[in-house]
């Protein structure tokens, strides 16, 4: 946390642009303004990770909170993980109601969690100590065979365009949004193209998961938050349905459909303190690669069951299933609200409670929600000239024996 704690790592707007007043906010600003620090971080699943990310923001005075954000990120770790992604954010694209986001990004991992399908995986070590046994392995060679045993590797290139347009202008507003994710699967890493020899997920995939991912999505959301990175007060409220198919060249077939509620409500009438609410169902029908399994749906990129973004205190998608729901509630107080120079910094300290149901099927739901998945903790955000924001969180939960586990990234979780 100390190199995040570097401001001067952040440029001020320039002078000529903008002046800003005590209570300006960021989209009511003409002129440029941009973040770049080292992404020295760590989590517990991926280890400790080392690049740079960068982000330039540009303000026209009517667009919130930006204009447009151009960013790139860098990003590798102990655990064999490449990140390294360039995208782009552009508002009101041409003057219209228009809202592109598109990215291209290249992702490697050989530290990828896989404990198999629904809400009673245990991950229990001694599975894998009977299979290196029933292989004969002693010494380094077990060694390295048991710590991986429920790990999975595979190289990951892909690229997405998101267009929202809006249809009602806030305080309600409201946007239809669609868009298209393609990617290409392949088992292994830079050095081999299959998967770590008899693990788990080589027993269950046997030949790995190589092939082409195209996802085709669309929805509609309602929004009036207040401050689109860090909500004081509002709601939004999505929902969208998915599909892969071969009609546009995806090697998997499946539908799934998803609704996701976040909302806002300040706790104290200065608004340093505030309540934040996610909700999401989520869930798909067919065949789709592992790595989907993963993928709720949605305007948002992240992970479940287990992740930094949901279900901290459990091991990266340890819980994986086709029916899945979240629950997340943070109580946010911003301690201190200061500028360096001319740009706001805000510092705030949050609790928080995870809770997840995960069904390997539809038809397990009932008996996937007798057995809830809860994490709790708390975390610190560093709000730097409202847009950039860097977070760190320690999340603990019974499934993974009160293990803490520690998470350090960019951007709120909603």
């Amino acid at each position: 946390m100390l190199v995040f704690l570097l401001m001067m790592a952040f440029a001020k707007p320039e002078p000529e642009d903008f002046e800003p007043a005590p209570d300006v906010e960021s989209w009511e600003r003409v002129g440029y303004g941009w973040g770049a620090v080292p992404a020295v971080n760590y989590n517990s699943d991926e280890g400790f990770g080392f690049g740079v990310v960068a982000n330039l923001y540009r303000y026209n005075g009517t667009s919130a909170p930006y204009s447009y954000n151009l960013g790139a990120q860098f990003f590798t770790t102990t655990k064999g993980i490449h990140n390294h992604r360039v995208e782009i954010d552009a508002l009101r694209v041409g003057g219209s109601p228009l809202r592109l986001t598109a990215r291209v990004q290249l992702a490697v991992t050989r530290a990828a969690n896989f404990c198999g399908f629904g809400f009673d995986v245990t991950c229990d070590p001694a599975v894998a100590e009977q299979a290196a046994d029933a292989l004969a392995l002693t010494g380094e060679d077990r060694d390295t065979f048991t710590s991986r045993y429920y790990k999975a590797r595979w190289v990951r290139p892909y690229a997405f365009v998101n267009a929202r347009y809006a249809i009602d202008p806030m305080p309600h507003r409201v946007e239809f949004f669609g868009g298209v994710r393609v990617e290409w699967h392949q088992p292994g890493d830079f050095t081999s193209s299959e998967p770590f020899p008899d693990s788990l997920y080589a027993t269950v995939f046997p030949e790995g998961e190589t092939g082409f991912l195209s996802v085709l999505q669309a929805g509609v959301m309602v929004d009036n938050r207040d401050n689109e990175p860090a909500p004081h007060r509002g709601y939004w409220i999505e929902g969208s349905v998915r599909g892969a198919a071969p009609y546009w060249g995806s090697n998997w077939s499946f539908f799934g459909v998803n609704t996701t509620l976040r909302g806002y409500v300040p706790l104290t009438k200065d608004e340093r303190v505030v309540g934040a609410t996610r909700v999401v169902f989520d869930g798909f029908v067919g065949d789709a690669p592992l790595r989907e399994w993963a993928n709720p749906g949605g305007s948002a990129l992240y992970e479940v069951y287990g992740s930094l973004n949901a279900g901290r205190g459990i091991r990266a998608r340890r819980y994986l299933g086709r029916a899945r729901t979240l629950v997340q509630q943070e109580v946010r107080w911003t301690f201190v609200k200061a500028k360096i120079g001319s740009v706001p910094v805000d510092l705030t300290v949050l609790a928080f409670a995870d809770a997840g149901v995960v069904a390997e099927d539809w038809s397990d739901l009932g008996a996937a929600f007798a057995e809830p998945l809860v994490g709790t903790g708390a975390g610190l955000r560093i709000a730097i000239d409202s847009n950039f924001i860097i977070r760190a969180d320690v999340g603990l939960s019974a499934k993974e024996n009160w293990a803490p586990g520690v998470y350090i990234d960019l951007g709120n979780l909603f």
